[in-house]
């Protein structure tokens, strides 16, 4: 292993959150271009008299998950699919979100709704004290698994719809640490979704719950990438921490709290740089156009609908949080998350790059510009909610649910009869195709609530993983 010597950091920790646009959570700061308040969006943008509806600071709970399949973003961008403009006049989001809640304007144009500050202490902490990168962009104008995989490989091999039923091998930046010496983790809530690149089934020991990050610190074996997924969905007292509509964003500032603590009172802090990003927009408001082009990762197409991968998604929030970051640093580069790998692939001096896009996309590392570490960097963020509240659902993260359930301890009050999300059916179809690996089988019974879901994925992954 021969580490680059001109950069302090030897970890890098990536916290990929789901489904909020920059301007969703992070517009409202004073920092980053803010929100003006005078923004808006038309309800029918085919016609330029059409009611306009600002943006507001008054976001909460919503308890639907806007649309953001690849047809309704080009909607959200454009006003209508197909109409490509640049750059994209960004005035589709209300139209779109109508469309969502069945022709109600009114519950339309609460996609305009974006955060006050107050309400997400943990991630405006965060912006305010460290990088907060306010051009990043989501790499492809459509839903999560595309823009996982191109933080893990650049490339979503040609797919513009989540499924499972795909054989994904791409090369991905775990191939690349692996061969070179670099070791590498995924922590994960309750099921990783990256565990569907399949010619990863031989690097199962990589794959780690959640809770043994912590373990991992105290032991003093951080690997030098870790990738954290939140929890996706609800199981008894351990809630969905990922922050995807409908679940509630404190939950998600809570994970990313106990994220930073942790590394932040750790032997790792002086070494190590944390990521914290969203894998895309959700289909909230977002006010600044994508750029024209990017290249096309591998000249692969989808073809329903048509797309060849050369331009991007919408803004989603990003912050680099790490002592040699300038304090209230704001980076208005064009970032996207094939930045990612490539900006590991700087730091750690690899060989090569993945594909097309991440050999051209704009790299990060410029931004750990001290050469001391700063002495003045919070010891632990704020969080919302009640505070014991906020307590419990922390400790929860340290607990093995999977270990509980199995021995009967939860509480068997706390279950969720939400219908499942998109994401989640395409989750459920992970533990499916994992299931019938190790066993050969799926399961009898239609799965349709969060609770389900949750015991068929935990029994699923832990057969898939103790086979």
């Amino acid at each position: 292993m021969n580490h680059n010597v001109r950069f302090p950091i030897e970890h890098v920790i990536v916290l990929m959150l789901e489904n909020r646009s920059y301007d969703h959570m992070l517009g409202y700061l004073p920092n980053g271009h803010g929100l003006t308040g005078n923004e808006f969006n038309p309800v029918d943008p085919s016609d330029p008299n059409s009611e306009r509806v600002p943006v507001s600071n008054k976001a909460g709970y919503i308890s639907v998950d806007p649309a953001h399949d690849f047809e309704s973003v080009e909607t959200q961008l454009y006003g209508e699919p197909g109409r490509i403009a640049n750059p994209a006049p960004m005035n589709g989001f209300v139209a779109a979100h109508i469309v969502q809640e069945k022709g109600d304007v009114e519950l339309g144009k609460k996609i305009m709704d974006c955060f006050d500050p107050a309400k997400l202490p943990a991630l405006t902490t965060l912006a305010n004290e460290f990088c907060l990168c306010d051009h990043w962009f989501s790499a492809v104008p459509g839903p999560t698994w595309l823009n996982r995989f191109f933080a893990h490989s650049a490339t979503c091999d040609g797919m513009i719809v989540d499924t499972p039923r795909h054989n994904y091998r791409m090369k991905t930046i775990f191939d690349a640490l692996g061969k070179n010496g670099y070791s590498w983790n995924i922590y994960y809530g309750d099921v990783p979704q990256s565990i569907v690149l399949q010619h990863h089934w031989r690097t199962l020991d990589r794959f780690k719950r959640f809770e043994n990050y912590f373990a991992d610190l105290e032991k003093g074996e951080l690997a030098a990438y870790s990738f954290i997924e939140p929890r996706y969905i609800d199981f008894h007292e351990w809630k969905a921490t990922d922050q995807h509509p409908p679940h509630d964003v404190r939950l998600g500032e809570y994970l990313i709290a106990e994220v930073y603590d942790s590394l932040r009172n750790s032997q790792y802090w002086e070494k190590s740089l944390l990521v914290v990003t969203y894998d895309e927009h959700g289909g909230f408001f977002d006010r600044v156009s994508p750029p024209d082009s990017v290249p096309s990762p591998d000249g692969k197409k989808s073809r329903h609908p048509v797309f060849d991968f050369t331009r991007l998604g919408i803004r989603v929030p990003t912050i680099l949080v790490s002592p040699f970051v300038e304090k209230g640093k704001v980076d208005s580069t064009i970032y996207e998350h094939s930045s990612l790998p490539a900006t590991i692939k700087t730091l750690f001096d690899l060989p090569e790059g993945l594909t097309a896009r991440d050999k051209t996309a704009n790299t990060f590392e410029k931004n750990l510009s001290l050469t001391q570490p700063r002495s003045d960097t919070p010891l632990t963020l704020p969080v919302p909610g009640d505070p014991a509240e906020a307590q419990h659902h922390r400790e929860l993260l340290r607990i093995n649910s999977l270990e509980k359930w199995r021995k009967g301890e939860v509480d068997q009050a706390q279950i969720s009869q939400l219908p499942l999300s998109s994401f989640q059916e395409s989750l459920v179809g992970i533990a499916q195709r994992l299931n019938q690996q190790a066993h050969g089988k799926a399961p009898s019974a239609p799965i349709q609530t969060e609770h389900e879901a949750a015991v068929h994925i935990h029994e699923s992954l832990a057969h898939f993983l103790e086979r």
